[in-house]
């Protein structure tokens, strides 16, 4: 796993979570924390250290949000991932 120096969280994200009752799949700057992550990260998926697109990447919670909901806005808790060459047959895919 890439060794990540966690930076500034988007602003976006510190507002919204300042929210009550904020969660996850209401927050609609999804494309601005992709930015945040991907720049952090210089583009490289966390697990398997592919170069990866803002386009295709995911956000990745590390403590996942069903077992953490309270870690599902914490920035320190995201990671940038790639697909794991979903859609691909089993055998060429690779977990996230």
């Amino acid at each position: 796993m890439k060794y990540i120096k966690k930076q500034s969280e988007p602003l976006s994200l510190k507002q919204f979570r300042a929210i009550p009752g904020a969660n996850y799949d209401d927050y609609m700057e999804k494309d601005e924390l992709r930015q945040a992550l991907g720049e952090e990260q210089g583009f490289i998926c966390c697990y398997c250290m592919q170069r990866i697109k803002l386009e295709t990447m995911h956000i990745e919670h590390w403590k996942p949000r069903s077992l953490y909901p309270a870690l599902s806005l914490d920035y320190k808790n995201l990671l940038a991932v790639c697909a794991g060459n979903a859609g691909n047959p089993q055998h060429l895919q690779h977990s996230r």
